[in-house]
């Protein structure tokens, strides 16, 4: 019962953690009130970071090393449908946090895999390619085109 609390306290640790790193980055951010409280009446994830008109719902989850993270469906549906009613700019992501050396991974649900009952895996392989802290807010930058691009469309 002990190590379950302990894993409870270093997922909530992390969940702040991330807050903090995306508010740094320019992400308006907040980390759900009633996160990981078995919420049942209502929809909510871990975090909610919003850029430039994106809105990334995320759920978090912690390994101490390297394996396959599993996500159960139940949380899987709920960041889907917190997604959905976010809007058309909004993804659903988990974020997961391994070690120092892997850092923070972002993985979209299309990436993962599903188990035969229903929840999700994803593979440290997978893990490994997916976007990082830096990566993510790139993919947040508002897209630009210079004028000229319009008027002469083979200079771009």
């Amino acid at each position: 019962m002990l190590s379950r609390a302990r894993n409870r306290t270093r997922g909530f640790q992390k969940e702040r953690e991330l807050v903090r790193r995306l508010w740094s980055m320019g992400f308006a951010c907040i980390r759900g009130p009633a996160s990981g409280a078995k919420a049942k009446l209502f929809v909510q994830p871990d975090v909610v970071a919003i850029r430039n008109g994106y809105v990334l719902v995320i759920e978090v989850k912690t390994r101490k090393k390297g394996g396959a993270v599993y996500v159960e469906k139940e949380q899987v549906e709920k960041l889907r449908e917190w997604s959905r009613r976010a809007g058309p700019k909004s993804l659903p992501l988990i974020a997961v946090y391994v070690n120092k050396d892997l850092g923070w991974r972002f993985v979209p649900l299309d990436r993962t895999t599903p188990t035969k009952k229903g929840n999700i895996r994803i593979d440290l392989r997978v893990l490994s390619a997916c976007p990082d802290l830096l990566a993510l807010k790139i993919l947040t930058e508002p897209v630009v085109r210079k004028l000229d691009t319009f008027i002469d469309p083979d200079n771009h």
